[in-house]
């Protein structure tokens, strides 16, 4: 009996601080509020209306663009003040291109399931390098120590800036659920700036945490009610010179400048969005408040039954 109660103690104390370490460590993995954004449209230039867009940069005052498709994907330098194409290179039928970015001089463009980045001169399109990975690409783009690479999942890979290998992968999550089909990213900064396919919505990624910190709603861009033939958002390029970015997508008959403004749209929507928002936090806090609840009770009822197994003890002892 003496046994018995050492390890029935052994065990309540082991579950006891075992319950306290993931209910401690759950509180401390909140994620801060999500700021919600629109965009303010600063400029606009025409696009080409068969580029299926896979990837957009800015670079040196010209804009790079990367389409897409079977017998249709291009590498195009184009002119950031009338949108005119002014070097062009075309794949070959085997290629359906991908993201696109830049490093060194160099333009590092995807593949969707040839498992090969291209590596071009920046001036020329000469092909200079490859690199070889395992998997889809889908967007790319460059920081100060590494590449980030989606492949349509909730994870980004961050790649050696020599080798592409990859040193680290991020799980990146919107109020704890993971955030799938990331699809064309920007840098910038410690941010990872990436659309979401098939919606009219760009995120901002924190790349330490992979917590979502921004959303952005462009989903009124475009009238696709005249432009019938759009398809959706799937373009995203930060300039330095002036902090604005440009935005397309596939098909689309503009390129846009824009800026990330504060979301003070007050129609009936949107209000009952934030009182569905606010809503959820309250329910979360509840479910917070019963949690902290349900931990004091379990631990009140364990250490009640351990004193009657004392007693137990204590008589059989006695006796």
């Amino acid at each position: 009996m003496q046994r018995c109660i050492i390890q029935v103690w052994t065990y309540t104390i082991m579950f006891l601080v075992l319950f306290s370490g993931l209910y401690s460590a759950e509180a401390t993995t909140e994620e801060s509020p999500i700021q919600n954004l629109d965009v303010k449209v600063l400029n606009e230039i025409k696009h080409n209306r068969s580029s299926w867009t896979q990837g957009l940069l800015i670079y040196e005052d010209y804009i790079y663009e990367s389409t897409g498709l079977y017998n249709f994907s291009t590498l195009q330098k184009i002119n950031m003040t009338n949108g005119e194409t002014e070097k062009i290179l075309y794949h070959n039928e085997s290629i359906f291109a991908e993201g696109l970015t830049s490093y060194d001089h160099k333009l590092i463009q995807l593949t969707y399931k040839s498992n090969i980045a291209f590596v071009f001169d920046i001036e020329t399109f000469e092909l200079i390098d490859s690199y070889q990975y395992s998997g889809e690409g889908w967007g790319l783009c460059t920081m100060s120590d590494f590449f980030v690479m989606s492949n349509g999942s909730s994870q980004l890979a961050l790649r050696d800036l020599e080798t592409f290998e990859i040193i680290e992968e991020i799980n990146v999550t919107r109020n704890g659920k993971p955030v799938n089909n990331l699809n064309e990213l920007e840098c910038v900064g410690d941010l990872i700036f990436s659309n979401i396919w098939l919606t009219d919505e760009i995120v901002a990624i924190d790349s330490k945490s992979g917590n979502v910190t921004k959303s952005v709603n462009v989903d009124n861009l475009i009238d696709r009610s005249v432009y019938k033939d759009s398809n959706v958002l799937n373009g995203i390029a930060y300039d330095n010179n002036d902090s604005s970015f440009w935005i397309t997508g596939k098909y689309w008959p503009y390129l846009f400048e824009v800026n990330f403004v504060e979301n003070n749209n007050t129609n009936s929507e949107i209000n009952e969005n934030i009182v569905d928002e606010r809503n959820i936090s309250q329910l979360d806090s509840e479910l917070q408040f019963f949690d902290s609840k349900s931990f004091i009770f379990i631990s009140y009822t364990f250490l009640f039954i351990m004193v009657i197994f004392w007693l137990i003890d204590v008589k059989i002892r006695r006796n």
